[in-house]
């Protein structure tokens, strides 16, 4: 409940960041709680684009739009091709540079496009386990990462994250999520190009993130999470189209 209270703007009376922290490694679980929430208007009565659009809208409302302000954050300090302390000073500004603007609109526009195919499709399992593997790309980041040194929110998760048998219990709460929507005939080698995906950016994450600065903070985790909710959002509806 503390995990779902500090990812999520659902109110669940327990707000304890030591506690939420700790459990980190049930991120899946959440992840798989904001599909389903965003999934919700698959099936109104309403043409595809606006059911879409709802989608992309819940999508972000329900993670109150944090992880997209640590996506907008980094763009603009990746493009600025500064590093260390000076690329950090960049992500604490308060401001939003050209950057930052560009690339949140270009992530909104790709989220958006694929969605409209995957509505389409009605293949609301595919959204629903794009917002599992954003989540477990945040744990499986977080895990194989430095912390920063400077305490912070990104500190205090990433620092759990090593901490006792959560890898394991993440491990078989992924794979259990995974199972259960591969359940769904012929969708498995969908899911699995986006599994493939989700691990292919939280590892170009970690690599960026510790050239340039060294260490992974709570900006760079919503970054991951977002680069992977949109890429495997897109993925499925691309095949979708080449291949039916």
């Amino acid at each position: 409940m503390a995990l779902l209270s500090f990812l999520t703007i659902i109110p669940t009376g327990i707000h304890d960041l030591s506690l939420a922290s700790r459990f980190f490694y049930l991120s899946p679980i959440i992840g798989l709680i904001e599909g389903l929430v965003a999934v919700s208007p698959m099936f109104l009565d309403a043409p595809t684009y606006v059911r879409a659009a709802i989608i992309l809208v819940l999508s972000h409302l329900i993670t109150g739009f944090n992880h997209l302000d640590g996506f907008a954050d980094l763009s603009d300090a990746i493009a600025s091709g500064r590093r260390g302390e000076d690329m950090l000073r960049i992500m604490k500004k308060p401001e939003r540079g050209a950057a930052a603007i560009a690339s949140t609109t270009l992530l909104i526009i790709v989220s958006y496009s694929s969605l409209i195919e995957l509505v389409d499709e009605v293949w609301w399992q595919m959204i629903i386990l794009s917002h599992v593997l954003a989540s477990e790309s945040m744990y499986l980041l977080a895990i194989s990462s430095t912390p920063p040194g400077y305490d912070g929110l990104g500190r205090v998760f990433i620092v759990e994250s090593k901490r006792g048998v959560g890898a394991v219990v993440n491990s078989i709460s992924f794979g259990f999520i995974l199972i259960l929507i591969f359940s769904f005939g012929g969708l498995t080698p969908y899911g699995l190009t986006m599994v493939a995906a989700m691990i292919l950016i939280a590892t170009y994450t970690r690599v960026k993130s510790h050239r340039i600065l060294g260490f992974v903070n709570g900006d760079v985790l919503g970054f991951c999470y977002e680069l992977t909710k949109a890429a495997t959002l897109i993925l499925p509806a691309a095949l979708t189209s080449i291949l039916m």
